[in-house]
């Protein structure tokens, strides 16, 4: 993209990060935005009064993908299942996050389909998960596709329009309203 996507405006108005904390905010959920050093993130979501209460926790290195900084958040918050959601993700609703976010077996994963695909980064983790996600990340595992089929599974089917996500210019040129 070129650009940090989390700070590229989302059609509806604002940015993608704006829109993903307002969303998942409306679901009464604790919001945690997990961002690099420097991106600009907590100063993003501070200038936004109705965003104040996101806790911003800036990641430390190795950046190495999603599924490390999941485990960095087990980490620091033990016992608790986290609803990961991606900023990128345009169509995300807070009756569909009120979804994921029912309450799961410990060591489950609740995880998006459209019965074609899967979204990881639209998922809700069990709180006793943290053990085996770190024993994956200490074996070099960095996929969550190699990690889930380890798991218990239970799906949740959503329309395919809410996997789409932001991962190309082209992707979000198709997102902007038309004149």
């Amino acid at each position: 993209m070129g650009q940090d996507k989390a700070l590229l405006p989302h059609p509806h108005g604002g940015s993608f990060l704006h829109h993903a904390c307002t969303v998942a905010m409306a679901t009464g959920l604790e919001t945690i935005c997990l961002s690099r050093p420097g991106q600009g993130h907590g100063q993003h979501l501070a200038a936004v009064p109705p965003l104040q209460p996101v806790t911003v926790i800036e990641e430390l290195p190795p950046w190495e993908g999603p599924m490390l900084a999941l485990a960095k958040l087990m980490g620091l918050y033990p016992g608790r299942s986290f609803l990961l959601l991606a900023c990128d993700l345009p169509h995300i609703t807070p009756p569909l996050l009120r979804a994921l976010a029912a309450p799961l077996p410990p060591h489950h994963v609740r995880l998006t389909t459209d019965g074609q695909q899967q979204q990881p980064l639209l998922a809700n983790y069990g709180s006793a998960l943290a053990t085996t996600l770190h024993q994956a990340v200490a074996a070099g595992v960095r996929s969550f596709r190699q990690w889930l089929p380890s798991l218990p599974v239970d799906w949740l089917q959503v329309p395919s329009t809410t996997l789409v996500n932001v991962n190309c210019p082209q992707d979000l040129a198709i997102l902007q309203p038309r004149p």
